[in-house]
This record gives structure tokens, sequence and C-alpha cells, in this order.
């Protein structure tokens, strides 16, 4: 190992403050810059950019600085209670999750644990899918208070190259095995008689001849793959939406790579350019945020519409046709 490569010394555990000496001569204890979780080791060079941006950000609160783990990269991640305790708040609240370098906000409810950590979840998968961080990348947590509300600022390094093999072990290390929370189209792989049909866990629960009556209406082109979900309130917020598509489609059908596809509706000349989000560690594919919350919008979706999305094969570019349908005196109504 060179001395690049070799782990920084201040490695392990919250960072004690820093004694200094003021112009009298006198020792005054300062807050430390920065506070490493517990079994996040830095090497020297990225001990070296974690320095130039406390240089340049001058934070007020001290960094929170931790690896990503399979914990954290699975929808979950605990920040340790020695610095929940003195940095932030002490009951459950909504965050504000931003990226230095982008426009997005993600919005979190940081979560107080028993044992005095706190704890953020599906804002915060949302926002590891979107900025496509990987297992080992280091996070710096640059957080900040106005009347009452948190913003974290997220920087994070890419830890491939730097980290040799796996993340160390620790006796204490600050982890709290959450399991990430399941929508209703990650378990919905069950499929239509023509093995290329699949429905979200709702659309389980149409009838017989409620599906006939979308699908009269639907004309799917014989061969195009289809998945039919009915929309929850989590699709079409305006905030950390997510429509997800089943396992077994998305490696059937979809490319294992986060891509644009084209979404149209029949009869209309729009066409929509949305963002697949896909993400094999954390198993998640499927819209989110601007890109869908933009056709949501124009096509006027809201919970408990049905959308069929249909596959179309044979073309250069992933296209769906999205047939959409709400319930009208008790029948399903295809909407133009």
């Amino acid at each position: 190992m060179t001395p690049v490569d070799s782990p920084s010394p201040r490695s392990e555990g919250v960072t004690s403050p820093e004694v200094t000496m003021n112009s009298a001569g006198l020792r005054e204890i300062t807050e430390p810059h920065y506070v490493l979780a517990t079994g996040c080791n830095l090497t020297t060079a990225q001990k070296a950019e974690v320095d130039a941006l406390v240089k340049k950000v001058r934070p007020v609160i001290p960094f929170y600085i931790t690896a990503m783990n399979k914990t954290s990269m699975s929808g979950s991640l605990v920040i340790c209670k020695d610095y929940a305790a003195k940095y932030l708040p002490h009951e459950e609240q909504f965050i504000t999750l931003c990226h230095p370098h982008k426009s997005n906000i993600w919005v979190d409810n940081l979560k107080v644990i028993t044992d005095g950590s706190c704890m953020l979840s599906v804002g915060w998968s949302c926002f590891v899918l979107h900025n496509e961080l990987r297992e080992s990348d280091i996070c710096l947590f640059e957080v900040s208070k106005n009347d009452g509300e948190v913003t974290m600022v997220v920087h994070s390094l890419e830890g491939g190259h730097h980290l040799q093999g796996k993340e160390p072990e620790s006796q204490n290390k600050c982890s709290y095995p959450v399991k990430v929370e399941v929508t209703e189209e990650e378990e919905s792989d069950k499929e239509h008689a023509e093995s290329s049909y699949y429905y979200s866990r709702y659309a389980y629960d149409l009838t017989g001849e409620e599906q006939e009556e979308i699908f009269r209406s639907a004309l799917i082109q014989q061969g195009n793959p289809v998945y039919v979900a009915v929309l929850q309130e989590n699709h079409v917020s305006s905030r950390n939406n997510l429509l997800t598509f089943p396992r077994e489609f998305a490696a059937k059908h979809l490319a294992e790579r986060s891509h644009d596809i084209l979404l149209l509706r029949p009869n209309r000349r729009e066409k929509w350019c949305v963002r697949y989000y896909y993400h094999s560690m954390m198993r998640i594919q499927g819209f989110s945020y601007r890109s869908w919350t933009k056709f949501v919008s124009d096509n006027g979706l809201q919970e408990g519409h049905v959308c069929v999305f249909e596959l179309m094969k044979g073309v250069c570019e992933a296209t769906m046709m999205v047939h959409v349908f709400r319930k009208f005196n008790g029948r399903f109504v295809l909407l133009d």
C-alpha cells in the first residue's frame, strides 16, 4: 500500500475538538471541521479533498462524513448518535436534501431512533438513485439550519479508485439494519397468460371484467410487452415520486442502465422524454422526479388512474405508448 492509499489516522470514531492557541497564547478549544462516522476510513488523497472542501465551504456545523455501504445503498442511512445529539433535531421532522451542483431537492423525514441516532430513508433512497451513488463512495453532509428548517447539502467523493477491498468492520460501527420500504411494483412480477403482461400489486385487484374493458379499449399491438399499474399517491406526488417497474419486466425488456424512454399517448402529437432510472444495488428501476412529474402534470394523472405502459417493439429508441383509464360510473373509461 502506497502512502497515498494509506488510511488517514483520523478515521475512527467521532472527531474530537481541536485545541489551538489564540493571540494571547492561551489554549482554545474549537469545533472540528468534520466528524467521521465510526468505521469510515479516508485515504490520504480523500482527506486532502475533504480539507480542500472544508477550506472552501467553511461550514458552521461540522461536516458529517460516512462511506456508502450495503445498508445505506439499500435505502436507509443512519447518522451516529454522537453527531445527531449535538447537531440535529431531537425529534422527527422533515428536512431537505440537495446536491451542491444541481437544482433538485429531495424531502425526507428525519427519524430519531431510540438510541439517539437519526435515520434517513425514503427521500435518501431517491437521492441515491438520482445521483447514482455507489458502494464505498464517501458522502459529506453539510448541515445548515434556518428558523427550525434543516438542510443537508450532500457532497460526494467517488470511492472506487481510492478504497481497497471491503469496508473495515467495527464492533462499534454505527449501523441500523432497516429494510427499504417495498413499493407495490417491486414485488409484482405476476404475469398475464400471454407471459408479456405484468401487473402492479394493486392491479391484481382488477376483476377479469375490468381487465377485459381496459384491454378492449387499449388496442395493444400483438407482441408488445405491457405493464399495468394502478397509480398511488407516491406515483403522482410532485416531490419524491417514484413509479417502479417489476424486476422481471425490466430484466427482460429494458436496458440495465439509466436511460431516457419516449412516452406517447394515443391520438396525441405530444412526446415526453422521461428518465428511466436503473440501480442494480438498490434493485430499483422506474420513472422519477422532473421528467416524470411533467408527464403526470401534462396528462392530469391522478391517484386511482390505471396506466397501461405498452413497450413498442421494432423502434430505434425505447418508446412506450401509455393508455390511461379512470373509473366512471363503475366502468373504466379511456382518457384522451
